[in-house]
Order: structure tokens, then C-alpha cells, then sequence
């Protein structure tokens, strides 16, 4: 087997190789400020790119030990110690309501995306998985009839030995609920999600059958919710954020032995979102893993899955979870459409470890390790002889913006396809990996760019890389422009609003509210190249007011179309360039574009800054005067 140290190593960096280049996430977002909350392992990961190959560090790292511990089959032959459990139950209740001590109204058939600004803690995990390893640890033996057990709303029900029907409400206002079932081909129904509560189903035996059409089966919002099942053929349906989903906690799903099958029909199948972990784990079998898609906006070649190991923030005010899909043997197949089988989208990581079989994975877009806005997505294969396809692209080891990808497969005879931007790609600043580390593989890429390709943004590298045999597809780099899009003829509403008073059309708008702020940019430069001499002149004044603000960008964006008069413009320059954001400053500078102020801004540590500056040198013909800090990458031209 290939080592790292002796795989083919490609980096497309404009003809350069450069080991710093990976270093470009990490430089540029510790000069952004404050990350959202997130886990901090994404941060981590987004700073060492090649640490996003390592599956079992990130597992250990994510995963609960106590829920590790759970995957070992508990004993069959049990016998009563409810009282004690019931204890421990209520202690574990006691810590649920001190982290989470209410939650907002919550829709239990919808995704809660929109509720991930909600939330600013989560519960631990461990002294409800604790105590439920200590009960299955037990010698009970089951009641006949079967038995149910409450201490106020702690509830601990005990099923039969034959087939049994257990249905399921969701669990709120940090009740606990446990059901505990010896065996036989038991079917679960109802929308068993938790909405601020600790929840478990745990069946030791049976070809079981769990269907919901809602939110079900470990998933968990403000609260922990686990299905561990020993053994048998299993099968799991249920439709968007469930079979092992979280936000603000955890949500597992265990499935020890069986052939199993999976259906969701979007947000699942390990997914986590802020504060949220979610996992699913099938240690063995012959197992089938489907995920629909909810539509797309803007119709990119499938439905979100936002399935199979994938995890996702609220851009640009909240960073996502960890979501976590774990097989540990068997030939399994995996089917999904967009953000899915290892993807992660705005400071979120997502992650498939397929630990052995021969395996088929089939998806659209952002798949098959796709690291998306400030994201991790990780597909790791360690053997058999494996199956990749993407009808679309974007995948299979892409970063985008600022983002990292990485697929992994460490053994077999495996084929790739893809159309583009796959297989060890990257832009936007992104890192893209693909590796291979053994067999004879078959490598399909439609057309370019794609394996290596790398685009610069912001000055800087992106870096795509192909660890073992992939044929390198020759794709010369893509570096930006700053060319804006023509403003339409006809005037919008929001554009007059920008142009009778841009403080407050601007401010009504919260700054961490991406999907509303981000068009904002367009609509601002449009309006002020709009505006008569009397709105421009208000507009330039309201951008003073502004120019501290996250908003900064948006305004630095309008002042490239329209210059303020040039008093006015030195005082704007000055603010932007003072801004704590050195995206602001590197815009402040464009606009000076000055020989000093570049000479000035080569001694920041940034390297954005230090890219704008050099471009300004290069176009007024003159020579950096002292360039120590620039990274070597960045001074190719000079």
C-alpha cells in the first residue's frame, strides 16, 4: 500500500507549487475576527487541511465516548433495576433543564434550519447514555405482557419477546421517555423526535420495522435522542431531520447487525446543525442508504439532501454541527442528491467513513467530500472496491470558498466520475484532496476544471491536490476579476429605498442575515450609479455613518462604481481602512491605490492585503520595497 510520502502529489497553483498556500484559509479567516459559533474541531481542520483525511481522529474527537461504548451489544438475559434507573434518569432530566431550560415553539415536520440563531447551548450527553449503559448492563428479565414504569414524566417502558407495535409521539418540555424491547420483528410508528427531552429506543432482537412520516428516530433538537438497535434486518423510513439528526444535542442511531435500509427524504442519515451532532453508525451488514431532496432554489442539478454524513450553518450568523455517518463493514450503497456523503456548508463538518465492502455512492453536487463557505466535508473509504459518480459535479474532494473537501480511498479497485470540479478541486480559497492509496482505478472526468485545478480568489491561491494515480487534468489556473455585472435599465424598489435613506434600508437588514444581505451589494452599487448629484451626495454621507459597521463591504463595493467626492473619498478610505475585517481593508486599499499605502500594507501579516498591494505596484511599475512577510507564492510576477 501507498504511503502519503510516496503517492503522486499534485498542486496547481498558477505553476507554483507551495506548501504554504494550504495555509490560506487559516490566514485569511484569523484576519476576519470572531468566528460563529461552531465546533471547533471545523476550525481546526479549516487550518490543517490534511488532518480532514484522518476519519478515526475525527470520529473520536465528535462522537460521545459513553454512545462508543453503547456500540458493543448489551447482554440479552436481563433483570429488573428500574428504581436505580429511574434515578439516573431523573438526574440526567435535571441537566438537560439546567443547559436548555426552555426552547422556542417548534414545528416538529419541518427542518428547523431557521431555528439554529436560537440556540446558544446544548445539553451533555453522558449522563443519559451513561445511565442506559448501566441499565443494559443489568440482569432484568422482561415481563411477559411487557411493563411500564413513570416517575412523573419519566417514563421507562419494557416491550415482549414477540413482534410488538410502539407508538410514538414527540417528546417536549424535557420529558424523558425510554423504551427497552427483548425482541421479535417490532414495528415503531409516529414522529418520534425530540423537541427538548432525552428520549431512547433500544430493541435487542428482531427484524424491525421504523416508520414515520415526520422527524423520527434519533433525531434531537435540545435534547438527545438514541435508537440502538442489536440485531436484525432492519428497516428505517421517515422524511426530513431524522435518522440520526441534531440541533443543540445529540442524535444517534446504532444499528449493530443486519442487512439494513435507510430512507429519508431530506436532513438526515447523520446530520448535524449548530450545536447539533449527528450520527449514524451501522457496524455490519449489507446495507442500502437513500436520501431524497427538498427543491433547490436555484436549480443546480438535484433536490438538498443535506443527508449521509452532512452538516450545515445558518451563513453568515451561525456555524453548523458535525454530522457523522459511520459503516463499519459490508457492500453498501449510498444514494442522495445535493450536500450529501460527506459535506459540510458554513463552519460545519460532515463525514462518511465507510470502514469496509465494496461500496457504490451516487449522487448530484456538493457530495462526496464537499466543503462549502468556511465548511469540512470528508468521504473516507478504507477498502473494497468502490463506486464514485456525480451526475453534476462539485464533489469528490472540492473545496469552495474557503472551504475544505477531501475524499479518501485506501484500498481497491475503484472507479470516479464526475462532469467537473471534482476529483481534487478547488476555489475560492478553497482545498480540495483526492487519494487514492491503492488498485487499479478508472478515472472519468467530464471536462474541466477538475483533478488539481485550482482558482485564486482574493489575490490568493486556492489548492487542489491528487494523492496517487488520477491522471492530471491540464487546466491553467483561473485567477478573479473585479468586472461587476451591468445594473438593469429599471429601477427596484429596494434601490429608491437605498437612495431616500441608505442608513436605514441597509440597517433594517441584519448584518449576519446572508441570504438577504448578500443581493444587497448588487442593489446598492446599482443605486448609488443611479442617483441624481443630491441622492448620491446623501448616500456618500449615510456611508460615514456606516463605514465601521459590518456593512462596511457592501459600501467599499459602491464606492469602486461611484467615488465620493475627493475629501470626502479620503475620509471614507481612512474609516474602511481601519475596519477590523482585512476583506474591508484589502477594498479600502483598491480604492486609495496609492504606491505608499501598498508599500504599507506589505508589512501586514494578512495576505490578502498584501496581494491587493502588490497588484497596485505592479500596474503603477513599482518594486516592493521590503516584502519579508509576503509568502513566496504571491511574488511570482516580482
Amino acid at each position: 500500500m501507498r504511503t502519503l510520502a510516496s503517492t503522486l502529489l499534485i498542486v496547481m497553483l498558477a505553476g507554483c507549487a507551495a506548501p504554504r498556500a494550504l495555509q490560506v484559509i487559516d490566514n485569511v479567516l484569523s484576519h476576519e475576527g470572531a468566528t460563529p459559533p461552531s465546533p471547533p474541531l471545523v476550525r481546526e481542520l479549516l487550518a490543517r487541511p490534511l488532518e480532514a483525511l484522518e476519519a478515526q481522529a475525527i470520529f473520536a474527537r465528535s462522537v460521545p465516548e459513553p454512545l462508543s461504548r453503547l456500540a458493543h451489544a448489551p447482554r440479552a438475559a436481563l433483570e429488573p433495576a428500574i428504581e436505580r434507573f429511574l434515578d439516573e434518569l431523573a438526574q440526567a432530566q435535571r441537566a438537560l433543564r439546567a443547559a436548555v431550560p426552555s426552547v422556542p415553539a417548534l414545528e416538529a415536520r419541518l427542518p428547523p434550519l431557521a431555528l439554529q440563531r436560537e440556540f446558544k447551548a446544548q445539553p451533555d450527553p453522558a449522563p443519559f447514555l451513561e445511565a442506559i449503559a448501566r441499565f443494559l448492563r443489568q440482569r432484568i428479565k422482561f415481563p411477559a405482557q411487557g411493563a411500564r414504569y413513570a416517575r412523573g414524566d419519566i417514563i421507562v417502558i419494557l416491550g415482549t419477546p414477540g413482534d410488538d407495535v410502539h407508538e410514538l409521539a414527540p417528546l417536549r418540555d424535557s420529558a424523558v421517555r425510554v423504551i427497552v424491547d427483548p425482541g421479535g420483528n417490532d414495528r415503531y410508528r409516529g414522529p418520534d423526535v425530540v423537541l427538548h427531552g432525552l428520549a431512547a429506543i433500544i430493541d435487542l432482537g428482531g427484524d424491525d420495522h421504523y416508520q414515520s412520516d415526520g422527524p423520527a428516530w434519533g433525531s434531537a433538537v435540545a435534547g438527545v435522542s438514541l435508537l440502538l438497535d442489536v440485531a436484525g434486518n432492519d428497516i428505517y423510513e421517515a422524511t426530513d431531520f431524522s435518522i440520526g439528526a441534531a440541533l443543540a444535542g445529540l442524535g444517534a442511531v446504532l444499528d449493530l447487525a443486519g442487512d439494513d435500509t435507510y430512507r429519508v427524504r431530506a436532513f438526515g442519515q447523520g446530520l448535524g446543525l449548530a450545536h447539533g451532532t449527528g450520527v449514524l453508525w451501522d457496524r455490519g451488514g449489507n446495507d442500502r442508504y437513500r436520501a431524497g431532496g427538498l427543491p433547490d432554489p436555484f436549480e443546480r442539478g438535484g433536490g438538498l439532501s443535506f443527508a449521509q454524513g452532512a452538516a450545515v450553518g445558518v451563513r453568515t450568523g451561525m456555524g453548523g454541527g458535525i454530522g457523522i455517518l459511520r459503516d463499519d463493514a459490508g457492500d453498501d450503497a449510498y444514494q442522495a442528491q445535493l450536500f450529501a456523503q460527506g459535506a459540510g456548508y458554513y463552519y460545519a463538518l460532515g463525514l462518511l467513513w465507510d470502514r469496509g465492502g465494496n461500496d457504490r455512492y451516487r449522487a448530484a453536487r456538493y457530495a462526496q467530500g464537499a466543503g462549502v463557505h468556511e465548511a469540512v466535508g470528508v468521504l473516507r473509504d478504507e477498502s473494497g472496491n468502490d463506486d464514485y459518480a456525480l451526475t453534476v459535479g462539485v464533489g469528490q474532494g472540492m473545496g469552495l470558498d474557503l472551504a475544505v473537501g477531501a475524499l479518501a480511498d485506501i484500498a481497491g479497485d475503484d472507479r470516479y466520475a464526475a462532469s467537473t470540479l471534482a476529483q481534487g478541486a478547488a476555489t475560492a480559497n478553497g482545498v480540495g484532496i483526492v487519494q487514492d492509496a491503492g488498485g487499479r482505478n478508472e478515472w472519468r472526468l467530464d471536462q474541466s476544471p477538475g483533478r488539481g485545478s485550482a482558482e485564486w480568489a482574493r489575490g490568493l491561491p486556492s489548492v487542489g491536490l491528487v494523492l496517487g494515480d488520477a491522471p492530471r487534468h491540464e487546466t491553467p489556473p483561473v485567477h478573479e476579476t473585479q468586472s461587476e455585472a451591468p445594473c438593469p435599465s429599471a429601477d427596484s424598489p429596494l434601490r429608491r429605498r437605498l437612495r431616500e435613506d441608505v442608513v436605514a434600508a441597509l440597517t433594517q437588514v441584519r448584518a449576519d442575515d446572508f441570504d438577504r444581505l448578500w443581493p444587497l451589494a448588487a442593489e446598492l452599487r446599482c443605486a448609488l450609479a443611479g442617483a441624481s448629484g443630491t441622492e448620491a451626495q446623501a448616500m456618500w454621507d449615510g456611508f460615514e455613518d456606516l463605514a465601521a459597521t459590518p456593512y462596511a463591504g457592501l459600501i467599499a463595493s459602491a464606492l469602486r462604481a461611484r467615488p465620493a467626492p475627493p475629501a470626502q473619498m479620503r475620509r471614507l478610505v481612512a474609516q474602511l481602512s481601519a475596519h477590523p475585517s482585512c476583506g474591508v481593508r484589502t477594498a479600502a486599499l483598491g480604492l486609495d491605490g496609492s504606491i505608499a499605502a501598498a508599500q504599507a500594507a506589505l508589512r501586514s501579516s494578512c495576505w490578502q492585503l498584501q496581494a491587493r498591494a502588490l497588484k497596485i505596484l505592479q500596474a503603477r511599475g513599482a518594486t516592493p520595497e521590503d516584502a519579508s512577510a509576503v509568502p513566496g507564492f504571491l511574488l511570482q510576477d516580482f
